[in-house]
């Protein structure tokens, strides 16, 4: 979501959707009158009816309504692509609501069901996670002549997989979580694994920097 991958590797959440619920539909989709950025506009307003569930503690309603959430978020980027309806304002529009939707969903989410300490620090982290990603660690990545992963994360990126805390494994958290009626531990998995997940991201970056004499 932060960047534009030139290979064919996907978050799982997002292989699972794109595979089995989004590629299926495009060729019929592309047909309508229906736009991304028309996807993307209904999402946000969708997203609102997230949110009430949220604040009012309906998290079965919330676990799989970010599903649904999901689902569009991917339409819409894979929908521009296969009929060439690509553009600037769709791009910034889609990525910058996202962003939004995020901080405010686990906002409402946590805001009757976690201590607040919790609940802030983590809004903190998955910012800062976004933002390390777009404005720190990709750019620099770019940079390297090669990228030498470690070894669990090379063996999925061999098979076209990327693990890590992107918003799609968050879905699958919140999902999870919620459906067993479990804020508390969502936030609690979403601290340690975002904390994490910067940690080994940052140690992997410099590591390599080093290697090439770029630190």
């Amino acid at each position: 979501m932060t960047f534009k991958r030139a290979d064919r590797t996907m978050h799982i959440a997002e292989y699972i959707h794109t595979t089995y619920f989004v590629q299926p539909i495009l060729p019929l989709l592309s047909k309508t009158f229906i736009t991304p950025n028309m996807i993307t506009i209904g999402n946000i307003i969708y997203s609102f009816l997230i949110y009430y569930w949220a604040y009012y503690n309906e998290f079965i309603y919330v676990a799989l309504g970010v599903q649904v959430y999901l689902f569009l978020d991917i339409l819409d980027g894979n929908l521009a692509r296969y009929a060439k309806l690509q553009s600037s304002f769709g791009a910034w529009l889609d990525n910058t609501y996202d962003r939004i939707f995020y901080t405010l969903l686990l906002f409402f989410i946590g805001l009757n069901s976690v201590p607040i300490i919790l609940l802030v620090l983590v809004l903190i982290l998955i910012n800062l996670y976004a933002w390390l990603a777009t404005y720190y660690i990709v750019p620099r990545l770019r940079k390297l002549k090669q990228v030498q992963r470690r070894s669990l994360k090379k063996w999925f990126i061999d098979r076209g997989l990327i693990i890590g805390m992107d918003v799609g494994t968050v879905m699958i958290i919140i999902t999870i979580c919620l459906l067993f009626q479990q804020p508390l531990l969502l936030y609690i998995i979403l601290f340690v694994g975002f904390v994490i997940d910067i940690l080994a991201r940052l140690t992997e970056l410099w590591s390599n920097m080093k290697r090439e004499g770029l630190r």
